[in-house]
């Protein structure tokens, strides 16, 4: 048996983009399906903005306590979501947007039923040992 046989082959997860209620790919005007490429929770770009919020609460916190708000938390989510998208191709409000820290914000937040699809497919990915 050897370790290196029980890591992930790769860093990112790859998410096609699913309809929400028929669950079918959803696709571009140029017939390439909506997916989303993410940086996974053991790969160093994850890693590195979930320390940044991190090291940014514990510099906030009074006299070892830390307090937090629930929409910081759910900003916090958002960001880590939009800093760890690697890639997309995706339409939204008519045009395949260039991907972006702020771009990946809005568009997880308004379409918020992405996320759900999103932390699946990192929560499958995770299950590597599995195959």
């Amino acid at each position: 048996m050897d370790l290196k046989d029980l890591t992930p082959d790769s860093e990112t997860v790859t998410c096609t983009i699913v309809h929400p209620t028929k669950r079918e790919p959803l696709k571009n005007d140029d017939g390439s399906e909506m997916v989303i490429e993410l940086y996974a929770p053991y790969a160093d770009q994850y890693k590195k903005v979930l320390f940044e919020q991190q090291n940014r609460r514990i510099s906030k916190s009074k006299n070892g306590k830390v307090e937090i708000k629930a929409e910081e938390i759910e900003e916090s989510a958002l960001e880590l979501m939009a800093k760890a998208t690697k890639y997309w191709n995706i339409t939204y409000d008519s045009e395949q947007p260039k991907l972006s820290v702020n771009k990946a914000k809005e568009v997880y937040k308004k379409v918020f039923w992405i996320r759900q699809q999103l932390e699946d497919a990192v929560e499958n990915s995770l299950s590597f040992m599995m195959k």
